[in-house]
């Protein structure tokens, strides 16, 4: 556009919302701070609507940006300055980006009332395509409640929406999720046909997430070939933890068929992504964290400043009940003299307890609030630092590793360094087992493999015998302790459960 058309600098402002706006549909991200200049001057020129544009654009940009308490500020400003004339449809989106913020940061109940809002506005507009994303949205955190009944109900909802709708995509990220419900409720039959019918081609953007839940079900359904065969797909397409996911069932695939020198290449690939996946996972949450701390900080500020407005305007009002009751009392002060003493007395008093109750609030508000931000700080300090225990169980992990990697048993010294840290890490652990159970130490330190999580083919090396020896053994010392016949995964189960 000639910059002739764009001479008057409220004109041009609005070209440059209206191209990131453009940008915004097309998924890109915002490429500079333009979008702060634009909202400087829609603040000073005063034009509402286009503010609230703005403001919401702004949070877009600080969510690109992973400030998540900047956002919300941004997008409850966008809602302050919406009124009836503002779009359902933008309502809507506010709403919606608000929820998942609050969802990124664990605070389900405040994500619910988002999505709820945002249902409400799409429900009304009668967009299905919204309506179906929003029942999805909610079903999301009903899933992380553990609600599954609830969970469930939303998706069919959602399913059946989208079954009227042309967005194919749309129902497929549906169906993925209904899928991954029916699993996490071992229905693997209906997780099974759902997926058959709906998911055998999918778009790259869920291509991981799609292939790890065929992995989950063709394990329960107990066929190889195909756990190998999306496996491998993983492995090219997969993010990390879904790699994670994929190269453990390659372990087992292969050992199962003895090649044991691809378990070796395996492990190693496991180690490295598990590694990997292990940082992801401590960053994404130190991360969550400092968001959650600054959020609870700007909720206290929020607090302390609401108390003073509450504060100056009950003082204003008690500033003019005095007055009142002071012209009052000289009104009727000849006749009513010591009556309307005693009552102006009492309603000081009323006043007074109002007051100090009102400061109570505002105190045990501020406790807490510094109750949380302490918590938030003590959880921070654990993730950057660790524990002593934690540290004590990376050296035993580090010592168990080199052995590995080096394909050789544990000597008898390193053993009696481990059983002493386990001793300290899972006190009364050694008296349990090798004592009421009766557990001789070679059974006793097989428990403890287990109990550090190693695979079956770590522990083989390490105690120097084969893996079938060893899912033998296992299976033994089960049946030792319960006086029954039980699988080494039941053996692994209860021992893990310790």
């Amino acid at each position: 556009m000639p910059d002739s058309v764009l001479a008057a600098k409220p004109d041009r402002m609005y070209y440059d919302l209206l191209r990131i706006k453009a940008s915004n549909n097309l998924y890109e991200p915002q490429k500079d701070s333009t979008i702060f200049r634009i909202v400087d001057f829609f603040e000073r020129y005063g034009d509402k609507e286009r503010l609230c544009q703005a403001y919401y654009y702004q949070g877009k940009y600080y969510v690109q940006h992973n400030d998540a308490p900047q956002a919300l500020k941004c997008f409850q400003e966008a809602l302050d300055m919406s009124d009836d004339n503002t779009p359902l449809a933008f309502k809507s989106k506010i709403y919606s980006q608000s929820g998942t913020i609050f969802l990124d940061q664990n605070l389900f109940d405040e994500a619910l009332a988002m999505y709820r809002r945002s249902f409400q506005c799409d429900s009304i507009l009668g967009d299905t395509v919204n309506m179906a994303h929003g029942l999805r949205d909610m079903a999301q955190i009903y899933r992380h409640l553990e609600k599954n009944d609830s969970c469930g109900i939303l998706l069919n909802q959602a399913y059946t929406l989208s079954e009227g709708s042309d967005n194919i995509f749309l129902k497929r990220t549906i169906v993925l999720s209904l899928v991954s419900s029916y699993l996490a409720e071992d229905k693997v039959n209906e997780a099974y046909r759902l997926y058959s019918n709906n998911l055998m081609e999918v778009e790259e953007m869920i291509q991981s997430p799609t292939y790890a839940s065929a992995v989950m079900i063709y394990d329960k359904l107990g066929k190889s070939d195909s756990v190998y065969k999306y496996c491998n797909k993983i492995m090219s397409v997969g993010t990390p933890s879904a790699k994670q996911l994929a190269l453990e069932n390659l372990i087992d695939y292969y050992s199962v068929r003895g090649d044991l020198s691809k378990v070796r290449l395996l492990l190693k690939k496991y180690k490295d992504m598990s590694d990997t996946v292990r940082v992801m996972n401590t960053s994404e949450t130190v991360m969550q964290m400092h968001s959650l701390y600054n959020y609870n900080l700007r909720e206290k500020e929020n607090t302390r400043l609401k108390f003073e407005a509450k504060e100056k305007s009950f003082m204003f009002v008690l500033v003019a009940m005095a007055l009142g009751l002071l012209c009052a009392l000289m009104f009727y002060q000849r006749e009513r003299g010591k009556k309307n003493y005693m009552r102006i007395k009492f309603m000081h008093e009323h006043l007074e307890q109002l007051y100090k109750s009102s400061c109570r609030q505002y105190k045990v508000s501020l406790d807490l609030k510094e109750k949380e931000i302490a918590g938030l700080m003590k959880k921070i300090d654990y993730l950057n630092g660790g524990s002593i225990e934690d540290k004590e169980k990376m050296r035993v992990y580090d010592m168990l590793r080199n052995r590995i990697r080096t394909n050789q048993k544990l000597t008898d010294k390193m053993w009696e360094d481990i059983l002493l840290i386990i001793d300290r890490i899972y006190p009364g652990l050694r008296v349990k087992l090798m004592g009421a159970y009766g557990l001789d130490k070679e059974e006793f330190k097989i428990s403890v493999l287990v109990k550090l999580d190693l695979l079956n083919m770590e522990i083989a090396t390490l105690v120097c015998k084969t893996p079938g020896a060893v899912t033998q053994k296992r299976a033994a010392i089960y049946k030792k302790i319960f006086k029954e016949k039980g699988s080494s995964k039941d053996f692994d189960t209860y021992i893990k459960s310790l």
